[in-house]
């Protein structure tokens, strides 16, 4: 039996039965539900399709949740049209749930914004847009963009150096936990790990649901890898998520955090999955040039 696995994300171009199975004999051997994306009833007609082929062709697919955490992101947007902005224009991150358009961008942290300091560098998409924070009121955050492009809704939003107030699991979570149990999926991952109590209750609220169930810690930012050799003890298994972990911490390190924390999971004997391309990230997140940071 190979020692390694192939781990796929299923959406819109990879649902459909021929796709899959394709999929599947080219070596697949979990697919990966993102609950970033899609909904309730989208997952399940994915999770009936790759049972209803491992039962055809007599395969052992398994079934990977992957909650979507404490993650920031941008809001609705007016029809749903991503909002161009250009390099040195001042764009307002407002909290709230009014569509945003024009300069208005609303995004979803819930916690107190005066931690979010003049000069603080925000991250959306991975770093494909780049702003810098200008000034911080009660629910809104003004920036200027360092790096331009074209905000869509639901991208995420890092702030690199900065421990932002996240409180308990999400409502979002609560609801694909459940989801996730009910439709009984071989893993669920828990995204933005910062501590072993991340994945401790994660466990309780599977409670005796858990049976065959495995929970997966992501590792993804500073905290978690300060941390992480407590994780592993609590975790049935790590997930590497190199795309957020190269924009929270310098992409030179990421290589060999990597490594670090496949040793220690070899040496736990717990499994360790290396996930998302890093080339994306490190071509996002580069340092703007001399011209762009003076213009701003």
């Amino acid at each position: 039996m190979p020692n390694a696995k192939i781990i796929c994300t299923l959406g819109p171009a990879s649902e459909k039965s021929g796709t899959l199975l394709k999929m599947m004999r080219a070596g697949m051997d979990v697919v990966r539900l993102n609950f970033s994306h899609g909904t309730h009833a989208e997952h399940l007609a994915r999770i009936r399709l790759v049972r209803e082929l491992n039962k055809k062709y007599h395969r052992h697919v398994r079934v990977l949740g992957d909650l979507e955490g404490y993650r920031i992101r941008i809001g609705r947007l007016a029809g749903g049209i991503p909002i161009p902005v250009s390099r040195g224009q001042v764009v307002r991150l407002v909290r709230g749930d009014a569509a945003g358009e024009g300069d208005r961008i609303p995004f979803d942290y819930e916690g107190p914004l005066s931690a979010i300091k003049k000069g603080q560098r925000i991250y959306i998409d991975d770093g494909t847009i780049t702003l810098v924070a200008d000034g911080v009121a009660k629910n809104s955050l003004r920036a200027r963009v360092l790096i331009p492009g074209s905000i869509k809704e639901r991208k995420g939003v890092n702030m690199p150096g900065l421990r932002l107030d996240f409180k308990g699991v999400t409502a979002q979570d609560e609801s694909d936990l459940r989801f996730c149990v009910q439709e009984k999926v071989d893993f669920i991952a828990q995204s933005f790990v910062r501590t072993r109590e991340d994945i401790l209750i994660l466990k309780k609220k599977l409670g005796s649901d858990r049976a065959g169930c495995r929970c997966i810690a992501k590792i993804e930012n500073p905290d978690g890898i300060r941390n992480i050799d407590e994780i592993i003890k609590v975790s049935d298994g790590i997930m590497i998520a190199r795309g957020d972990m190269g924009i929270s911490i310098p992409i030179y390190q990421v290589p060999m955090v990597q490594k670090m924390i496949i040793k220690k999971c070899n040496r736990a004997g717990k499994f360790v999955i290396t996930a998302t391309q890093m080339l994306e990230s490190m071509t996002a997140s580069r340092i703007p040039t001399r011209a762009e940071v003076s213009d701003v």
